[in-house]
């Protein structure tokens, strides 16, 4: 009755109601956004892939002076699939990585993984539904890097300490390399598109006399990954089976 009957009261009323109401609905609209994020962090995953898979790193071209109305100069060598990590480890020596999507959504073993910040590893096993990652930080993880100033190349592998170094073997004394210089994927190692980032110098040691033995602070925090995209190199066979031949005649 005093709040109907005193024109005041009624107004004070109003506002303190509209600003509680207003307060539970901001509430209750955040909590529908963070309950929602994963399935907006797969949409904006799913629209990467397919800028990726326009980019121009993602075909081969045909260096050739040759041209006619059957040739195709431009062809699609790399496709990305993406995909969420569902489980992983990264405090043993030999880590791990699950994937919630496998052979059903073209996931194959050998594939690359790469995340947003840059490389991620190997796909390891494979079933109908899931995928096993061997990521950069497992003991048995290899792969041929290059300083993108100067495109020297080694071999990056981790030695089971931090999940967020590796090291870079056989660099050359002579081969310029200074803290802050930027690695990146060199693509000999076949599954990896080249230029794919995976970290910058860190520390730098002389080993052996001849070559640099040097710490490489990862561009991807494995602990931060939530979501990655599959590389499927789609002449990786034909370049296999061609390399095979010359490797039987020895």
């Amino acid at each position: 009755m005093l709040v109907r009957n005193n024109y005041i009261q009624r107004i004070t009323f109003v506002k303190t109601t509209n600003l509680i109401a207003g307060s539970m609905h901001e509430q209750i609209s955040r909590w529908r956004d963070y309950l929602h994020l994963g399935e907006q962090n797969m949409q904006l995953l799913n629209e990467n892939a397919e800028l990726r898979n326009m980019l121009h790193g993602a075909f081969y071209i045909a260096d050739t002076v040759r041209t006619s109305d059957n040739d195709f100069l431009k062809q699609r060598r790399y496709a990305y699939i993406p995909a969420k990590v569902i489980n992983k480890e990264v405090n043993r020596q030999y880590n791990f990585l699950t994937l919630n999507g496998g052979a059903n959504i073209g996931i194959a073993e050998g594939m690359a993984v790469v995340g947003a910040e840059g490389i991620v590893g190997i796909v390891y096993g494979v079933s109908e539904r899931f995928a096993t990652v061997m990521p950069v930080i497992n003991r048995h993880f290899r792969v041929s890097v290059k300083f993108k100033k100067n495109d020297y190349f080694g071999s990056l592998s981790w030695d089971g300490q931090s999940y967020r170094y590796a090291t870079l073997n056989e660099i050359s004394l002579h081969v310029p390399v200074s803290t802050g210089d930027t690695l990146v994927v060199s693509g000999y190692s076949g599954s990896f598109p080249e230029g794919i980032p995976v970290g910058t110098v860190e520390k730098i040691e002389q080993k052996d006399g001849s070559f640099y033995s040097i710490e490489v602070l990862l561009a991807t925090d494995f602990r931060k990954l939530h979501y990655v995209m599959v590389v499927e190199d789609m002449m990786k066979n034909e370049q296999q089976e061609l390399e095979q031949k010359i490797l039987e005649m020895q």
